[in-house]
């Protein structure tokens, strides 16, 4: 990680590499009473490449409530997780109620134009990135705005030798991958059909959202592999 110091009054004064992360939301969990492992997996990320304001200022949420206005707000419950990682709370942004990718990634960018953030860092399995620089590049205006993106399972294999890693490992082999696979495919080609509209697509999700959402036949993503 690259790093700027620079000493006054003999204190030293990192300036973070990044102005501000992104960090993407998945499933809830089965149960509907917390997160997901992947989203767990991603906060976990999140945590280690914000490292203690070295790597970043702030931190964004910007998911609304996935299961319907029942449950608490999937933004909510990772802002709760990234505490309990020591991430303060003036770092963390909970700002936005979005309920898909392009919605985060709007929410995201309407927020670092309002705060004048021009290093951005977008975090998420690296099955995702098949779509997110696109919905990047629909929704950016601002050409001197650099972002980057960094894969969950990249960050946490270098920076965190505990168990954690092992469930990044478990997760890549596991049922669950393939079904994601899967959905991130047909993303990909949904956004590229003639006419598709992200804001269409973060609208539908929306209007969905607004009654109790229904239980899944089979759990799409489980704590225990």
């Amino acid at each position: 990680m690259i790093e700027t110091k620079e000493r006054i009054h003999s204190e030293e004064i990192v300036t973070p590499q990044f102005d501000a992360i992104l960090v993407h939301g998945y499933w809830m969990s089965e149960h509907r009473t917390g997160l997901s492992l992947r989203t767990r997996l991603a906060v976990r990320a999140g945590a280690l490449a914000y490292d203690e304001g070295k790597g970043a200022s702030h931190i964004v949420l910007p998911l609304g409530r996935m299961w319907g206005p029942d449950y608490e707000s999937t933004g909510n419950l990772m802002a709760d997780e990234l505490r309990t990682y020591g991430v303060p709370e003036q770092a963390i942004i909970r700002e936005g109620n979005a309920y898909s990718t392009g919605g985060e990634v709007k929410t995201f960018l309407e927020i670092a134009r309002k705060n004048g953030w021009k290093n951005l860092l977008d975090i998420a399995f690296s099955k995702h990135f098949l779509t997110i620089p696109e919905v990047f590049k629909n929704y950016s205006k601002a050409s001197d705005q650099n972002v980057q993106f960094r894969s969950v399972e990249r960050i946490i294999e270098q920076n965190d030798a505990t168990e954690i890693s092992h469930l990044v490992q478990r997760l890549g082999k596991s049922r669950y991958e393939i079904a994601y696979r899967v959905y991130e495919r047909g993303k990909w080609l949904l956004m590229h059909r003639l006419g598709f509209n992200y804001e269409t697509l973060e609208n539908r999700n929306r209007e969905k959202r607004k009654d109790k959402g229904r239980e899944f036949i089979v759990p799409v993503d489980v704590y225990k592999l």
